[in-house]
């Protein structure tokens, strides 16, 4: 090859890096198992649950919206919530992931009050650990630096769904995670 090739061919690789945005990753995202609020929406809470309870999902199309509690925050164990981003639709779904290996039997325990709560979803040997900031709920987002990444607008989550509380006369939904991995 000559220079003439090689130099338009770094143009064109330069060029089709710079489109694309800076994203990251923790543990593993499986885009191919992307669903989105629309998608509970469209199914409704039933034939979501009968599809997707105890089912490896990657979520994205929505914000965070705060730390709603912790159980040891030295290992950087808590659960963060995240709603939808459509405020026009009529059905709203929160996220709750528990991070960094929360321990089963604390889950039990809180999930009890759900009617049709079943622990044997709980286990998850493919959860990941995500760095200490996850439990920062007073961090801001940094493009540039990526810090406070769970506030990233790109925000990809992939895990297993354990619990799902809600149904179609439910104006909210409750979804709740153990995490795989995170791409922002």
């Amino acid at each position: 090859m000559n220079l003439k090739t090689l130099i338009s061919i770094g143009l064109c690789i330069a060029t089709l890096t710079a489109c694309k945005p800076d994203l990251r990753t923790i543990g593993t995202v499986d885009d191919d198992k992307l669903i989105t609020p629309k998608t509970l929406a469209d199914m409704g809470y039933t034939a979501f649950r009968e599809k997707y309870l105890g089912q490896e999902v990657t979520v994205t199309g929505f914000y965070h919206a705060m730390m709603t509690g912790a159980y040891n925050m030295d290992n950087s164990q808590c659960k963060v919530a995240f709603r939808t981003r459509d405020e026009e639709s009529v059905k709203k779904l929160v996220i709750y992931i528990y991070t960094n290996h929360f321990p089963d039997f604390v889950l039990k325990d809180a999930m009890k009050r759900h009617d049709n709560f079943d622990p044997k979803y709980l286990h998850y040997d493919k959860e990941a650990t995500l760095p200490d900031e996850i439990c920062d709920e007073w961090c801001e987002y940094d493009p540039k630096t990526k810090a406070c990444f769970y506030k990233s607008p790109d925000l990809k989550i992939t895990g297993k769904i354990f619990e799902l509380v809600g149904d179609e006369k439910s104006p909210v939904g409750m979804l709740y995670m153990k995490v795989k991995g995170v791409e922002y």
